[in-house]
């Protein structure tokens, strides 16, 4: 009887998947993708699934720093995550809760914070750093 009701309360959510497999990243209030650095072990990363909020959590034992570059992964099929609009972005796909279907880029630069949620020709940026971003990846001219 409980599993029903959480797939009542979830058809309700924003939701994510991977533009490759279409498994789905969120579980419970994270998007849950692998994080591999140019160096050293790969981490499991939660993150807050708001556009815009760059709350993450990962194992104690894993150092991230500021600048670091992290390739990124689906958890399922480990197919990278990176975005055709720039080397430093990652992509997955979106459904908000009215069933519209977004692409969802955000910085694989820790302490980086761009995001841009894109439909068509409408792009919608999230993060202190997103406005420097723009110009870089020729979306002005389409916002």
């Amino acid at each position: 009887m409980a599993a029903n009701r959480n797939r009542k309360e979830d058809a309700m959510k924003t939701d994510y998947n991977c533009p490759h497999c279409h498994a789905q990243l969120l579980v419970k209030d994270h998007l849950i993708l692998t994080a591999l650095p140019d160096h050293g072990p790969g981490i499991l990363l939660l993150m807050n699934p708001e556009a815009g909020n760059y709350e993450t959590i990962y194992h104690s034992s894993c150092r991230v720093y500021e600048g670091q570059h992290f390739d990124f992964r689906c958890p399922v099929c480990h197919h990278e995550l990176r975005s055709e609009l720039h080397k430093n972005l990652v992509k997955v796909n979106m459904t908000d809760e009215h069933g519209k279907h977004f692409e969802l880029h955000f910085s694989c630069i820790a302490g980086q914070k761009c995001t841009y949620k894109i439909m068509g020709n409408e792009i919608s940026s999230y993060g202190k750093d997103a406005s420097k971003c723009l110009d870089m990846l020729g979306l002005i001219e389409k916002s």
